[in-house]
């Protein structure tokens, strides 16, 4: 198995960040992830699986192991039920390993069953919705990162497609789409909008090197061209510091930081 070399990881991310993967692999099949996993493992390297590269956050320094690319775009679903997936850039595999969602629903709500590639075992294991673990931003793959997700099935339906157009509409007016961002920073605070609290912490536009607090959504950091993986760290520090002064709340991170 041929991995490429010192691969530049800003392209493969929505937020058009970071340094360079020691190696790269492009997994076209679930073939190709697996035997790219055992081979990792017998290299002894580090790895980890980039989908559709949306809510990640690679460092300047990059990756000193193997990033391996593979997963299904979320996008596909969209007519097939997961009308609130609209405008969603991530993969599917991504998508249940966080438990995305938006407009109330999440793919706890449409997941049947996904299989797995046990990095330790080395064996293919089916979850049931139930064996998952979803809770919110959150699942048994989440915490477990040896359980590699394969495939989802999902339960589809006929969307409607009314709906669809209005959450696009809905995400255009509210989210800075004209600029590259990882998406949502941090999650919300049980009974809070974290980018309420961050508004009325004054940081709406603060600006970090060539990455800034979106004046659109404040729970938005955005890359306005050549942005640094640490300055966005600086304005992450910075939000939950005067949010944590202000509110006395602890803000946790969405977006996974590598």
């Amino acid at each position: 198995m041929e991995f490429q070399k010192n691969v530049s990881l800003k392209k493969y991310t929505t937020f058009r960040v970071g340094g360079r993967a020691k190696y790269f692999f492009v997994a076209k099949t679930e073939k190709d992830l697996i035997e790219a996993i055992k081979t990792a493992k017998k290299m002894k390297l580090p790895f980890f699986i980039l989908g559709g590269g949306s809510n990640v956050l690679i460092s300047d320094r990059g990756y000193k192991g193997l990033v391996i690319k593979f997963g299904q775009p979320l996008s596909l679903y969209v007519s097939r039920g997961l009308e609130w997936a609209a405008g969603i850039p991530g993969t599917v595999q991504g998508a249940v390993y966080g438990n995305a969602g938006a407009f109330g629903k999440s793919m706890k709500d449409a997941v049947k069953e996904v299989k797995v590639f046990d990095a330790q075992t080395e064996k293919i294991k089916i979850f049931k919705n139930k064996d998952c673990q979803f809770s919110y931003k959150n699942s048994i793959f989440k915490k477990k990162n040896d359980q590699i997700i394969l495939s989802v099935k999902i339960k589809t339906k006929k969307s409607n497609s009314k709906k669809i157009k209005e959450y696009l509409k809905y995400k255009k007016e509210t989210q800075p789409l004209n600029f590259p961002s990882a998406g949502s920073i941090f999650k919300n605070p049980a009974g809070f909008f974290t980018g309420e609290l961050i508004e009325k912490c004054g940081l709406k536009g603060k600006r970090v090197g060539n990455v800034k607090i979106s004046e659109k959504h404040a729970n938005f950091i955005v890359n306005l061209g050549n942005g640094k993986a640490k300055d966005v760290i600086k304005l992450i520090k910075l939000i939950k510091n005067k949010v944590k002064k202000k509110f006395g709340i602890i803000l946790e991170e969405e977006v996974q930081i590598f």
